[in-house]
Formats: C-alpha cells, sequence, structure tokens
C-alpha cells in the first residue's frame, strides 16, 4: 500500500548546450517509480536552440506522467544566462518547493527505482540527511564499477573526500533545509563546485549514507565535460580548501559571528584540522612544482603557503588568482 506521507522531491538538471543527451537523462526521471516530484530544468545560457527543444517537448514529457491522489509530478523549465553549473543548480534549489533535493546531470541516467529506493532509505535512517547511490560508469559502452580509492563510502569519510571527489552529484540526495543551513555550491568555481560541497557537508559533522546498489549509470568519455575543460585541475581544489579554511580562521577569530543566522559553522577536530592542512599543502607542492617546471610564476602560491603556516586568511582577492584560467 501506497505510504500517505512520502515527501515532495525537488528534482534540479542543469543544462549547457546538451540538447543531443537530454532526452536519456529527462527519460530517466520520467520514468521514477517514486510518485511525487518535481523537476526543474535549468537551461544554462545554451546555444545549441536547447530551449527551443525544451518548449517543443514538454507538452509531450507531461503526457507521459500520471499522478495519484495528492501526490503530484510536474517538470518547469528555466532559462537563465550562462554563468555555470554551480549558479544553474542553486537556481533551481531557489526555484524548488520539495522536503528533499535531487540532482542530476544531463549526461547521466537513474534506475528507475533510484527515488524510491532512497527516500525508503531516509525515512528507515531519520538521522541522515543526505546520501548517494552506487553506479555504473558507462565508458563509450564499456560498462565498469568503480574499485579501489573510487569506491562509494559511507560515514564521515574526510580523509578520503580530502583527496577524491568521492561522491556524484547525479547519485545524490539532500535534506533541502538542511543543505541550505551549510550553504549552497560556490558560483565562482567552474568545476569541483561538488568537490567542495561534500567536504564542507563532512566538515559540518553531517555524515553521508550510501545506497549499495547501482541506482544511476555515468556515461564519461564526451569532450565537453567540465573537467575536461580546463587546465590544471588541482587549483579549483586548492581554491575550495583554502576558502574553507578561510572561513574556518574567521569563525575561529569571531565564534559568534556566522556568514548567515542559519549557517552551520565548520567545527572540526585537531585530527580534522591537520587533514585539512595536509591536503591543502600537497596540492600547493604540486602546483608549485607543476609552474616551476613550465618556467611559470609560483610567488602567489609561495604567499599563499606563508599565509596558511601563520593561520592568518588569505584575502579573496588573491585567492581568485587560482581561477584565472590566463595564468594556467
Amino acid at each position: 500500500m501506497m505510504n500517505p506521507n512520502l515527501p515532495l522531491v525537488s528534482i534540479v538538471l542543469p543544462t549547457h548546450n546538451r540538447r543531443h543527451l537530454l532526452e536519456r537523462s529527462l527519460q530517466s526521471v520520467i520514468n521514477q517509480t517514486y510518485p511525487h516530484w518535481e523537476l526543474h530544468i535549468i537551461d544554462d545560457g545554451s546555444t545549441d536552440e536547447t530551449w527551443t527543444y525544451l518548449l517543443t517537448n514538454l507538452p509531450s514529457w507531461k503526457r507521459q506522467m500520471i499522478s495519484f491522489g495528492r501526490y503530484k509530478k510536474s517538470i518547469q523549465i528555466h532559462q537563465t544566462e550562462h554563468r555555470g553549473v554551480s549558479a544553474a543548480r542553486n537556481f533551481g534549489i531557489q526555484k524548488s518547493e520539495g522536503e528533499w533535493i535531487s540532482f542530476i546531470d544531463s549526461d547521466d541516467e537513474w534506475c528507475k527505482e533510484k527515488l524510491k529506493k532512497q527516500i525508503q532509505y531516509h525515512l528507515d535512517h531519520p538521522k541522515l540527511f543526505f546520501s548517494q547511490t552506487n553506479e555504473i560508469w558507462n565508458k563509450k559502452g564499456n560498462l565498469l564499477e568503480p574499485k579501489g580509492k573510487y569506491k562509494k563510502l559511507q560515514g564521515r569519510f574526510l580523509e578520503q573526500s580530502l583527496e577524491l571527489c568521492m561522491v556524484t552529484c547525479s547519485s545524490f540526495i539532500a535534506h533541502k533545509e538542511t543543505l541550505a543551513n551549510i550553504g549552497l555550491f560556490r558560483e565562482e568555481l567552474k568545476t569541483c563546485e561538488d568537490y567542495d560541497l561534500w567536504n564542507r557537508i563532512l566538515l559540518s559533522g553531517f555524515s553521508i549514507g550510501l545506497l549499495e546498489e547501482n541506482l544511476l549509470t555515468r556515461f564519461g568519455g564526451h569532450d565537453d565535460q567540465l573537467s575536461m575543460q580546463y587546465q590544471a585541475i588541482e587549483r579549483f581544489r586548492l581554491y575550495s580548501l583554502l576558502s574553507i579554511r578561510n572561513e574556518m580562521v574567521l569563525e575561529s577569530a569571531h565564534p559568534k559571528t556566522k556568514k548567515l543566522d542559519t549557517t552551520i559553522p565548520i567545527v572540526v577536530s585537531p585530527l580534522e584540522q591537520i587533514l585539512l592542512q595536509n591536503a591543502i599543502l600537497t596540492r600547493l607542492e604540486t602546483l608549485l612544482l607543476g609552474r616551476e617546471k613550465r618556467g611559470k610564476e609560483v610567488q602567489f602560491l609561495v604567499r599563499f603557503k606563508t599565509q596558511l603556516l601563520k593561520n592568518v586568511p588569505i584575502p579573496q582577492k588573491e585567492l581568485l588568482t587560482l581561477l584565472d584560467d590566463s595564468l594556467f
């Protein structure tokens, strides 16, 4: 018998110039067995007629959806200026009305039971506010399961998360209010924005649950993947970690002052502080060595290291150097 109190799940699907991929991810949302969801598609300033495609196909997608009783299924499309995936996701979150937020990228595909099983998982584990699922990688037709250090974890896996992006956005679900209190995606990050969020969740004292079923298929190998578009990808992770560390330094200096009244502070143990500092130093050394080999300027990185070891915040204007594509 259907549970009469299932929460509304808001699904956020950002897309930029991926009209040729959208149908697969959209259809996997429409095919969900979970009965109570809304989908927000954000066309992030596409130039490949994505908006026309969405307007043309919206009526047929809506005809495929069947609702029961008080439960609803809806698709809303939004067009924004091109500001990147972080801003697009944040826009979708702000438009959403669900108690839970789920994300799907325009090149991924959900198993039809994904939302149903994930919401049941949270109903069974009411103290968990975040979770992800296991997944299959489809690399040009070759199906693989993540192994070794890429295998999905659960709990507070901070050490592994500082090294690698250990959560997949398309398999992730979050309690909306708790996510908002931690803070949304950093909009200045063009990539590694998800890596930044997972670390902030873990550093804020929350665990991330895991459904040990392959409920997502990720499709890789196409040229427009964000991780393949930028030089020196480690600089984005370094920016994230230094930004988090800046917030920690400022919070410790002014414990009664928070960024927002509702923001959950980042308060970590001495061990976690060491893990964070070591992760920053490792990435600094990697970038320093790489730039020295190529004969590029390194003084700004040396200055970051000095400020880190002195435990003083790094001015935001200086940190933004890491996001300047012309320097890398």
